[in-house]
């Protein structure tokens, strides 16, 4: 039988090589000034405090970000992205449980350590405080808002319709869900005793149990258990986890 020639695998088009390097150096910038961020604030982060950390050149951080408001933008972008993309997957894996469940599932979601990292909190508090001077970053939020608006109201909508106890519209239920979440994220990192992931749950069940005793009656309940159950002061709390089957 004849020998077949060993072909060797034809590099990459040097195009392609040097898109994908631009690609990852930006990601590697946008990574280090969320670090940077949560830990000097807006107005004291740098580009060259950005670039440090990243471990990548000045001049390379100014060829992918002219400027430095360009870069928290995309910062902003980011994470607040991260945040949505978060809690809509998590609505989606659970798509064949009640709309409850669904709710419960985004709120297990915006308390897990992919959101709620300190970096990531002290990052929000940085861009909420200085949102009424920056109209990129406002414009941002109302993005941000109305997308989580929209999906929360349109469950708590299926939620309405079948609670024979209902003690708030859907409107009203998204507004003050998407509300205190927010509130519970500051509490966990900006008081002398924050809450923990598990706490922070708790908390909006309640919230949404006084609402509809129905739909939260068995998730309320078993996060009483939970709480009652919760390791002693000092052990280390495990992920939380979703309270229905």
């Amino acid at each position: 039988m004849p020998r077949v020639p060993k072909t060797e695998a034809k590099p990459a088009h040097p195009l392609l090589r040097r898109r994908k390097t631009a690609e990852d150096s930006r990601e590697e910038l946008i990574e280090a000034a969320i670090e940077v961020i949560g830990r000097k604030g807006l107005s004291r982060t740098t580009l060259a405090d950005v670039a440090t950390k990243a471990g990548i050149g000045y001049g390379n951080v100014t060829f992918r970000f002219k400027t430095k408001a360009a870069l928290l933008l995309a910062a902003l972008e980011k994470v607040s992205g991260e945040y949505m993309n978060c809690r809509e997957e998590a609505a989606v894996a659970v798509a064949d449980g009640t709309a409850a469940q669904r709710i419960d599932a985004m709120i297990v979601a915006s308390f897990s350590r992919r959101v709620t990292s300190q970096k990531k909190i002290a990052l929000w508090h940085a861009f909420l405080s200085e949102r009424h001077i920056h109209s990129d970053y406002r414009k941002l939020f109302a993005e941000l808002r109305e997308r989580e608006y929209s999906l929360t109201k349109a469950i708590f909508e299926e939620i309405v319709a079948a609670e024979p106890n209902k003690r708030a519209d859907a409107h009203l239920a998204a507004v003050g869900l998407n509300s205190l979440i927010e509130g519970l994220w500051f509490n966990m990192r900006s008081v002398p005793n924050p809450l923990k992931p598990g706490e922070a749950q708790h908390i909006a069940r309640v919230f949404l149990g006084s609402l509809f005793p129905v739909a939260f009656g068995d998730i309320l309940a078993q996060s009483h258990q939970r709480e009652a159950a919760s390791a002693p002061e000092g052990d280390e709390e495990p992920e939380p986890a979703m309270l229905h089957d």
